[in-house]
């Protein structure tokens, strides 16, 4: 299993319990100091004191989201700039999906987007999910292939399918399973690579078994 550690500062994720606490398994991930990544982003001075209310989360111009080249299932509610970001991400995991499986997911299973709270265990700190700046990503889904085709290798892989956080991270048990895991381990080390966010929560962190959780908070927290 891949884990990653990567903390500069504190990152203002939302559905963390708490920030600065890497890991959880037996085995402590790898932590480095990561370098700034050179671009400034347009949320980066935005208050996120909460002041211990929900009603002080800030006034945004939000964006309904239903992807581009990619489905958002469901879709999402993010301010400008994390579309710009979404975007991105939907390049990397339709590049991951070929490499893994020569064909990209039909949706992209998103657990949350919008959400006006604080940082779980932190309440006078706003989450970025109450920004439209984070998103919660549980799994991908693949359609069925069109009849007379097959998925080269795995022919199981022609049916439609599901790949889940919680059930495919650790890739235990049969080929096709590890075959997932191989995927959501190859696309956050693609989007880490690629600076795509700079928030990327998993299974290592706390309350993250079952989801990823990315955002475009001021610092870098990678742990997954």
């Amino acid at each position: 299993m891949w884990r990653f550690g990567i903390v500069v500062g504190l990152a203002l994720s939302g559905c963390a319990a708490e920030q600065g606490v890497v890991g959880s398994g037996a085995a402590s991930p790898r932590v480095e100091v990561a370098r700034p990544s050179g671009r400034s982003y347009p949320l980066d001075r935005l208050r996120r004191s909460s002041h211990g209310t929900a009603a002080s989360c800030p006034r945004l111009e939000l964006r309904r989201f239903r992807g581009d080249t990619l489905q958002f299932l469901p879709s999402v509610r993010v301010v400008e700039p994390f579309r710009e970001r979404l975007l991105e991400f939907e390049r990397v995991v339709r590049e991951v999906s070929q490499r893994v499986y020569s064909r990209p997911p039909s949706a992209i299973l998103v657990a949350a987007s919008y959400g006006c709270r604080s940082v779980r265990g932190k309440q006078l700190r706003l989450s970025e999910h109450a920004l439209g700046n984070a998103i919660d990503i549980a799994g991908f889904r693949f359609s069925p292939l069109a009849k007379g085709k097959s998925a080269a290798g795995a022919p199981a892989l022609s049916a439609g399918f599901d790949v889940r956080v919680d059930q495919h991270w650790r890739g235990r048990g049969s080929a096709l399973r590890r075959r997932h895991s191989r995927f959501l381990h190859e696309l956050t080390a693609a989007l880490v690579k690629h600076d795509t966010f700079r928030t990327l929560l998993g299974p290592a962190h706390r309350d993250h078994s079952d989801h990823f959780h990315f955002d475009m908070a001021p610092e870098h927290y990678v742990d997954l």
